[in-house]
């Protein structure tokens, strides 16, 4: 690559209670053969001294990196009140002055050239705005690779997004401005909350290239991810489709012919819209199903579906219930 052709990438590493993983993740980004990027860590209100951890580093990391000319290599930490991955993750974008932005998980590490080989991607396919990469699945000290149903895909894979969380938050990079225009995280999502923004880039029509090469090694096995956390995790995704039901109605009524972009023909609105519609019934079924086998109330989510088959929107306060940890 030209050297003009480097832009200026920011990371962010959002981390809680990860005082004995973070360091990896931190030494994955020193390690990039990219040479023009900043590191936002933030630290998300952690009670196992991940503050003062990371304050013991800062220094001996900052000795690790070298800058030249305009190239820029810098390592930030924020610490902020506890308030979610989300939360966290939307703080380093605010905080970002880089043209693309990349999100790298604290308990996961990047290959050396991931960066440069990901920008390289965007440099030869211009018209993509987001991207992720391959991966390698470390669950404890287990090597594997993706398969089936969890393979990558590239494109435009709404429907199978709808199905199944398709991207990997330590994979993905993105256009940042064109990031911004989409929306952040919705920081009132514990979990899920990538899923629901995949869904959101896919349904605006913007398509998320794939770098078919192993950049990433992801971990997993440990207690405290977030997917272990939560009773009926499910209910975070319906939460996720059903908010993004909502926008499409509000949209469309704003919209002459109930268009979405100028880019879009009826029947890929049409297709978007039914594609939405059949993976929040399927969820809603399943809810209803897992709730009357455990004994558990469905009035309320029987109401939801009578209304949604009605193609009547289900008021966002009420939609909160999803979220209540304590009704599951």
């Amino acid at each position: 690559m030209h050297k003009e052709e480097f832009p200026l990438v920011s990371i962010i590493i959002p981390t809680h209670n990860r005082r004995h993983l973070v360091e990896r993740a931190v030494l994955s980004v020193l390690n990039q053969t990219y040479p023009n990027w900043e590191l936002h860590i933030i630290d998300d209100g952690s009670t196992d001294d991940t503050w003062s951890y990371l304050l013991t580093q800062l220094m001996g990391w900052k000795r690790q990196i070298q800058s030249f000319g305009r190239m820029l290599k810098s390592i930030q930490i924020h610490q902020t009140e506890h308030r979610g991955v989300s939360a966290a993750r939307n703080f380093g974008i605010q905080k970002s002055l880089g043209d693309w932005v990349c999100f790298l998980d604290s308990d996961d590490e990047w290959f050396k050239e991931k960066l440069e080989k990901q920008i390289q991607y965007h440099t030869d396919h211009k018209e993509l705005y987001f991207s992720q990469t391959n991966e390698i699945w470390n669950k404890n000290g287990n090597l594997l690779e993706p398969k089936g149903k969890y393979k990558k895909l590239s494109g435009h894979f709404l429907e199978e997004s709808l199905a199944l969380c398709m991207v990997t938050c330590s994979s993905f990079i993105a256009h940042k401005q064109t990031l911004e225009n989409i929306g952040s995280f919705r920081e009132e999502m514990k979990t899920c909350e990538d899923y629901d923004l995949w869904n959101r880039i896919l349904y605006q029509g913007h398509s998320i290239g794939l770098l078919a090469e192993n950049l990433l090694v992801r971990y997993g096995g440990h207690e405290d991810q977030l997917s272990n956390k939560f009773q009926a995790i499910e209910r975070f995704r319906l939460y996720s489709l059903l908010c993004l039901a909502n926008e499409t109605w509000q949209k469309s009524e704003s919209v002459p012919g109930g268009l979405e972009n100028g880019k879009e023909n009826s029947n890929q609105w049409t297709n978007k819209q039914n594609s939405l519609k059949k993976a929040i019934l399927l969820r809603l079924d399943t809810l209803i199903h897992g709730r009357k086998k455990r004994g558990k109330e469905v009035q309320l989510f029987s109401n939801w579906k009578e209304l949604f088959g009605k193609n009547q929107p289900i008021p966002q306060k009420d939609l909160l219930t999803l979220l209540d940890d304590s009704l599951f």
